[in-house]
């Protein structure tokens, strides 16, 4: 009995170690295969790959399997490599490794152009949390496939993934003061200055930069709030602390963008505000401010500018 039970004991203890050994090769193939893969030696690569998934242990493994595909797709080997990425789905990866084998399905699919099983790919990994802009602008890939009325609906879900401003239709209210401008005193040729205005967060603001012809400088901060309905923008100019303002109610009716504001100065008058943008026509926006001190009874005009479109 003692006997069997030693004999039975060696065995196990070989067998791990002959487990461990295994381990140990697969352990050194990957590092090595990982090593050519990351050389962008798709070849050698490839077999090292080859030779470590073969291991029962390993089969499971959806980043050997990705990188696999990734070899057989850049040796031009579109069937293996999407054999491959199959095998990545069928191991319930994690989500990174899952939308990366997808993308490249994608890509597989596009390079041996087949649009329609492209289209359908990149639709999973954008439903699934895929979201590179600069992919899709710019991968040779896709060159055929940017064609596709598919494609435009993709990169138009994924765009306003990215940047949900852009789906809110009153975020674009203002985009007619988008622009390089002159300003100049309305109703004259007396040029008072400049202004970049752009696009700024995603669509979710828009930035006035503005600069005098007598160095006076300011910007302001424009957004539309969801929860108000209303635009409001935030002025800050260099003339020290008293040269900020804010607009508030902003709404764009009667082809102008119309806000209001209200302040109180240090001895307690309160003055109030009516500004306006008017959208005179794609070249031309005309900015006017007027105040009043007596509860809105009278206004005067504080400023009348212009714009002109630069060419």
């Amino acid at each position: 009995m003692r006997s069997s039970v030693y004999i039975f004991s060696l065995l196990l203890v070989s067998l791990l170690v002959v487990v461990n050994q295994v381990k140990a090769q697969n352990n050194t193939l990957l590092q090595a295969a990982d090593s050519l893969y990351t050389g962008n030696k798709w070849k050698a690569a490839k077999e090292k790959y080859v030779s470590y998934l073969a291991d029962t242990s390993a089969a499971k493994n959806a980043v050997a399997w990705n990188r696999l595909g990734y070899c057989n797709y850049n040796l031009g080997l579109y069937q293996d490599a999407l054999t491959d990425f199959n095998k990545v789905l069928a191991n319930k990866p994690v989500p990174p490794v899952r939308n990366v084998a997808m993308t490249r399905m994608s890509r597989v699919y596009a390079a041996m152009n087949k649009i329609d099983e492209s289209t359908e790919w990149l639709a999973k990994a954008t439903s699934a949390g895929y979201n590179s802009l600069p992919d899709l602008d710019s991968l040779a890939d896709y060159k055929n496939v940017r064609e596709s009325p598919k494609f435009a609906e993709i990169r138009k879900q994924m765009y306003e993934i990215l940047y949900p401003c852009t789906k809110e239709p009153h975020s674009h209210d203002f985009d007619f003061w988008i622009g390089d401008w002159d300003t100049y005193a309305t109703g004259t040729k007396f040029l008072t200055g400049h202004s970049h205005i752009e696009v700024m967060a995603g669509g979710c603001a828009i930035l006035e930069n503005y600069t005098s012809t007598q160095s006076y400088s300011g910007k302001s901060f424009n957004y539309y709030d969801p929860a108000k309905g209303k635009w409001e923008q935030d002025w800050v100019g260099a003339g020290g602390p008293g040269d900020r303002s804010r607009y508030y109610n902003g709404e764009y009716r009667d082809g102008a963008m119309h806000f209001t504001s209200e302040t109180t100065d240090a001895k307690g008058v309160k003055t109030l505000g009516n500004f306006i943008f008017y959208n005179i026509d794609k070249d031309t926006v005309r900015q006017y401010l007027e105040l009043s001190t007596d509860g809105g009874k009278t206004y005067q005009v504080s400023y009348d500018l212009t714009y002109i479109r630069k060419k």
